[in-house]
């Protein structure tokens, strides 16, 4: 059963609208309904990227400037990997 994304996967899967869905390790973590019965290797799947840019222009350009710079720094790796992220940067 095809889904909009990989949230409502999860949700067809936690439901028991479907048997199993690939969803990222990520969510599957989050929900206690669910259990990974299959974990695809890094190097053998697609990269996953979160691409971050700043809006030329906007409001409020220095405070995304800094959480960018944030965003890139040991503190942020440091919990996006306590989340199950593999970080590189």
């Amino acid at each position: 059963m095809p889904t909009e994304n990989v949230r409502a996967a999860l949700a067809a899967v936690e439901s028991g609208n479907v048997d199993a869905g690939f969803v990222y390790k990520t969510d599957a973590n989050i929900s206690s309904k669910v259990r990974v019965a299959f974990t695809v290797a890094v190097q053998e799947g697609p990269p996953i990227r979160y691409p971050v840019a700043l809006n030329e222009g906007g409001k409020r350009q220095k405070r995304a400037a800094k959480f960018l710079t944030y965003l890139q720094s040991a503190n942020a790796r440091k919990t996006f990997e306590r989340g199950g992220f593999i970080v590189k940067f």
